[in-house]
């Protein structure tokens, strides 16, 4: 398993911009012999510090995966997975994040990270996750997908009928889960599902586990107003709620940061001193939050 980056402390990030502002504002009203209006470097950090970063509501798009949920689209769940619903809940769920990027604001870098509990004997564990890496080839394509659930409980696309001819490089395991949106047999979760954002690297990690993360690079990912994560998680039989806790944060791009203020900023100079992604992150904006997932669930003798 990738180890799992720890989030970074997001007020003191909020305080650091903060401070970098007002120095850089200073040190470039000194320069020009004037207060007011803002140079150029604190109007690149003001921007900075006034992107946000937020969750949308996970309840929107939670729902109890079935055996009639399946059957009602003509899919047939495998025997595999007809017999663990005797004992264990499934359940889809869409995580969207929503991005606010000031003019001119430059990211290189997205993560994202769930947190289920109870830990114990109701822990909610992660049976799939959405994108993944190895999705890319198919990502990287930046077409909308039909996102859908099939007979494993995982993952099949469909495209455009016209597209179909650009995969015939896919590899094996990917290309025999990708269909023509009129010919998918799987359960829609997301219909036209955007990727046009050309991610160029992409990190998951946390199957079978109840916390999950995405790292996900992209020189332009202030482009994308939402990012959406997709989850199939399962519970055990008679779990009647769930608490999730998400920390989302993006780092900007720092080469970017330091040409407009490098000069000007003793602080961002001893940050990258030490490591310039860390000093990326230690800049993050983002966003926390808890939620508690009401679950409605299935007989425990069904």
């Amino acid at each position: 398993m990738t180890d799992k980056i720890a989030p970074p402390d997001l007020k003191q990030a909020e305080s650091l911009l903060a401070e970098l502002f007002e120095e850089v504002k200073i040190n470039e009203g000194t320069l020009r012999g004037i207060e007011s209006n803002l140079g150029m470097g604190a109007t690149t950090v003001e921007s900075l510090k006034e992107t946000k970063v937020s969750f949308g509501n996970p309840r929107d798009n939670l729902i109890l995966l079935t055996e009639e949920t399946f059957k009602e689209i003509g899919v047939e769940l495998t025997d595999a997975y007809r017999q663990q619903m005797h004992k264990v809940d499934f359940y889809y769920m869409t995580v969207a994040v929503n991005l606010y990027p000031r003019p001119g604001v430059k990211f290189w870098r997205l993560y994202c990270q769930l947190d289920f509990s109870p830990k114990g004997t109701y822990e909610p564990l992660v049976k799939t996750m959405f994108p993944q890496s190895d999705w890319q080839s198919l990502i990287k394509l930046g077409t909308g997908i039909n996102l859908g659930l099939n007979a494993n409980l995982d993952w099949s696309v469909g495209v455009d009928g016209s597209q179909i001819a650009q995969l015939a490089n896919l590899p094996g395991n990917i290309k025999a889960n990708v269909d023509n949106k009129n010919e998918l047999k799987a359960y829609i979760v997301i219909p036209d599902y955007p990727y046009e954002m050309g991610f160029f690297e992409i990190v998951a990690t946390g199957i079978d586990e109840s916390t999950c993360q995405w790292r996900i690079e992209e020189p332009k990912i202030q482009n994308q107003a939402t990012a959406k994560f997709a989850i199939v998680f399962r519970v055990p039989k008679g779990c009647q709620s769930i608490d999730l806790e998400g920390t989302v944060w993006v780092e900007a791009d720092i080469d970017w940061l330091v040409s407009y203020v490098s000069d000007l900023a003793d602080i961002l100079r001893n940050l990258l001193k030490r490591d310039k992604n860390e000093a990326a992150k230690k800049l993050s904006r983002g966003d926390q939050k808890k939620w508690t997932l009401p679950l409605a669930t299935t007989s425990i003798n069904a």
